[in-house]
């Protein structure tokens, strides 16, 4: 077998606003082909007999190194942190050709070993066979991520042709929960017109055994060179992005991203949906991350033992702390005290977005402050729902932020 995937270990480009930026993929590409993935428009949506496949070995010694050589490097300082791994960010792990080659269940295997934080995300049925079940089961620290778009079995076999159906994942999320598995739910994405009614989809997954429930409108790519326009029109009978044009969407790198007084609606609904249901509610659209109800952005993992490592100087977390303190001002003074790396991200970041090297390499926070400061940045505070600069600067230097006038009650 030709172990031909070389980069399984990354830090993803959404480190300046996400609690969970250390990533691990065994496999490049994913076979079960949902038509909205952004990986799949972008050339990750492949023939299982295509894939690429990490060896397990290299992922275990980089971690064994890690830990007893204390190898430089980024990676390397995030093991040492126990930074918590999110294990599927590009791929899912556990698709068809896990079950030949068993790369997630090696790797998975070792890290049991060491009790490593570890955030699952799959919508695979693999991962309640026996042989899986055995090995999670005792895992403490671990969190499996269940997603979903729709609980419609029609529209989900248009959009996710070799997922589950959600009939029988919903009866997964009752395996993993019944053999004492944290197990939570990506709602991601939600999409305008075919996604479930939100009470609706609240009533059938509250008694199932769920905790925390992450959410995020479709980010809808620019590039048409898929069927996800086709896929969604048998569904709906109109055009995505003529719906997305109608609610005035706006460009953002290569994805339309909805307009947050469009959203707003949803999120206001969802939140009352759940009110006194015991399920907690993450938002991954980057506009109301930090009106999430736990701190590590959607996801929720901060809520169980373990995962209290999740990387917490980057600028939702600054924003959340304000937000929590009921603090007017928002400042970079909020997590300039939290543990960060100092090794070089650039590697790491696409060419068109990297910053000129001065005297030596830019680390994570080098780019975090340069984004804190550049008000035309994408991930500046103010592109955050209802914060506002101040036009004031710190004693650093550094642009000082606020809260605006919040017409979200009850948040």
């Amino acid at each position: 077998m030709e172990y031909n995937y070389h980069n399984p270990l990354s830090i993803t480009s959404q480190f300046s606003f996400c609690g969970l930026p250390f990533r691990l993929d065994t496999y490049a590409g994913c076979a079960i082909g949902c038509r909205y993935c952004f990986a799949r428009v972008r050339g990750g949506n492949i023939d299982s007999k295509k894939l690429k496949i990490a060896n397990p070995n290299i992922i275990i010694n980089k971690f064994k190194n890690a830990l007893q050589k204390e190898e430089k490097g980024i990676i390397s300082e995030f093991i040492r942190n126990r930074v918590p791994l999110h294990f599927g960010g590009m791929s899912d792990p556990f698709q068809s050709i896990e079950s030949i080659y068993n790369v997630s269940y090696n790797v998975l295997e070792y890290l049991k070993t060491i009790d490593y934080p570890v955030i699952i995300s799959t919508k695979s049925d693999l991962i309640v066979s026996d042989k899986y079940i055995k090995l999670l089961k005792d895992y403490k620290s671990l969190v499996i991520q269940i997603s979903l778009s729709t609980l419609d079995s029609f529209k989900a076999k248009i959009l996710e042709p070799n997922a589950p159906n959600p009939n029988y994942v919903l009866e997964n999320i009752q395996t993993l929960y019944s053999n004492e598995i944290s197990v939570t739910i990506r709602w991601q994405p939600y999409i305008i017109g075919v996604s479930d009614e939100i009470d609706e989809f609240i009533d059938r997954i509250k008694g199932i055994g769920i905790t925390h429930i992450g959410f995020e409108h479709l980010k809808l790519p620019i590039e048409k060179n898929t069927d996800l326009e086709r896929k969604v029109k048998q569904i709906t009978g109109r055009n995505i992005y003529d719906i997305y044009k109608s609610q005035q969407a706006q460009i953002n790198g290569r994805e339309y991203i909805l307009p947050i007084n469009a959203k707003i609606e949803n999120i206001v609904k969802l939140k009352n949906a759940i009110n006194k249901t015991g399920i907690s509610l993450g938002f991954a659209d980057n506009e109301f991350q930090y009106l999430s109800d736990f701190d590590c952005c959607c996801s929720g993992v901060d809520m169980f033992d373990g995962f209290g490592g999740w990387y917490k100087p980057q600028i939702s977390y600054a924003i959340k702390k304000s937000y929590k303190s009921k603090s007017e001002l928002i400042k970079i003074e909020n997590i300039t005290n939290e543990w960060n790396s100092f090794g070089s991200i650039d590697k790491f970041v696409n060419s068109k977005s990297r910053l000129k090297k001065n005297n030596n390499p830019n680390s994570m926070f080098d780019y975090i402050l340069n984004r804190w400061n550049d008000l035309n940045s994408s991930f500046n505070p103010t592109k955050y729902y209802n914060i506002e600069y101040t036009n004031e600067l710190d004693e650093s230097g550094n642009k000082i932020y606020k809260f605006g006038k919040n017409y979200l009650d009850g948040f």
